[in-house]
């Protein structure tokens, strides 16, 4: 068996007899109407209604080749074109919404969804290091705080501060603003 699939004399009158039998045509017919309708469906994304068509005519195309006593050098002749062929396409539709005309379709997006002046909400509190201020609400550890006459929202480093003590800012990390008690201040 191993022999016949290797013989190349045989593979020339069996691929010959593929274009040439009415039944096997109809196989390469439905092969290609299937390979168009999926390299279709990669330059044009939809529902997937033209690539499950394409792909319903490949398979109907290779039972079918099956089906009529093909033999086996057929039908890897044909699923070999297939995958040849679908391979192909797939990379240039790639290649395509990279660099060529598909890149400058609508299909394809290319900004962020954020506004090109967007600014994250991060802000730089380091100037409050050191500053003192009183606590607005109660801080277990997360409250609020007004320093320098305006309110922000602080942390603690884990311990519990009631409202209206007497606090300094002992460091700020990112929109963090880590406060202590004020010793000093309090006695």
């Amino acid at each position: 068996m191993l022999y016949s699939l290797l013989n190349a004399s045989n593979w020339a009158s069996d691929i010959a007899n593929l274009f040439t039998n009415s039944y096997y045509i109809i196989c390469i017919v439905c092969l290609a109407i299937g390979l168009i309708l999926c390299a279709v469906e990669c330059f044009i994304p939809g529902f997937g209604v033209m690539g499950i068509t394409g792909l319903v005519f490949c398979t109907f195309s290779v039972v079918f080749l099956l089906i009529m006593d093909g033999t086996w050098r057929q039908f890897l002749f044909m699923m070999g074109m297939g995958i040849l062929v679908l391979t192909l396409v797939v990379l240039i539709a790639v290649r395509s919404a990279r660099f060529g005309a598909l890149s400058k379709s609508p299909l394809v997006q290319r900004k962020t969804a954020l506004p090109e002046d967007y600014s994250s909400d991060e802000k730089n509190y380091q100037y409050l290091v050191g500053k003192v201020g009183l606590t607005e609400t109660v801080c277990k550890p997360i409250g609020k705080a007004v320093i320098d006459g305006i309110s922000y929202s602080v942390i603690t480093n884990g311990e519990y501060l009631g409202k209206n003590k007497k606090i300094f800012v002992s460091e700020v990390d990112g929109n963090s603003i880590i406060i202590k008690e004020n010793m000093e201040v309090s006695k």
